[in-house]
């Protein structure tokens, strides 16, 4: 099999949720090739139910739902991640939403739910179960209109290329090929 070499910035290795984002945000920096397993729209992603826990409505703030998840996480949180969390939350929906994500409402305002070990309403779903679903809608519509981002569909990374104790590049199988 013939290998061909292709030069990028960066590579994504996985096109759900963390690789799209991942993707987004360094696209201004450098070229960017995101690889996937199969198409774009086919990740674990796709198939996220539930809703999303963010403090966002007016009945809540973001110290109460910093302590339900520690509550929640019976010691087994790493309390720094969790602010980051609670404390991001917030401006990354935002984000979607003004990239065209769209979370269920009432009337006027999102229809939060409340679940699990959350003291207050705090869940948001997209079209009832289908979070994951529109989440990733959302980032590949983003991710596609910006110039850097490439992709591989049906790709497979079957080896990490160091040099120095550092991932400089990757093998990747696609298609009977070998980059």
């Amino acid at each position: 099999m013939n290998t061909t070499k292709i030069d990028v910035d960066f590579l994504v290795i996985g096109g759900g949720i963390a690789g799209l984002r991942a993707a987004i945000e360094i696209a201004p920096y450098g070229s960017v090739i995101v690889l996937t397993k199969d198409t774009l729209t086919e990740s674990s992603t796709e198939y996220a139910q539930g809703g999303i826990a963010v403090a966002i409505s007016d009945e809540d703030e973001v110290r109460i739902h910093y302590e339900d998840t520690i509550k929640a996480g019976d010691g087994l949180c790493r309390e720094d991640a969790v602010k980051v969390m609670v404390e991001e939350g917030p401006k990354r929906i935002h984000e979607l939403i003004s990239w065209g994500a769209s979370f269920d409402k009432t009337e006027d305002t999102f229809a939060f739910t409340r679940e699990a070990a959350h003291s207050r309403k705090r869940i948001l779903r997209a079209r009832g179960d289908s979070t994951g679903r529109e989440i990733e809608r959302t980032l590949i519509n983003r991710a596609i209109t910006l110039p850097n981002i490439s992709r591989y569909d049906f790709s497979f990374s079957i080896d990490l290329i160091l040099e120095d104790d550092r991932c400089i590049g990757a093998t990747v199988l696609r298609r009977d090929k070998i980059f």
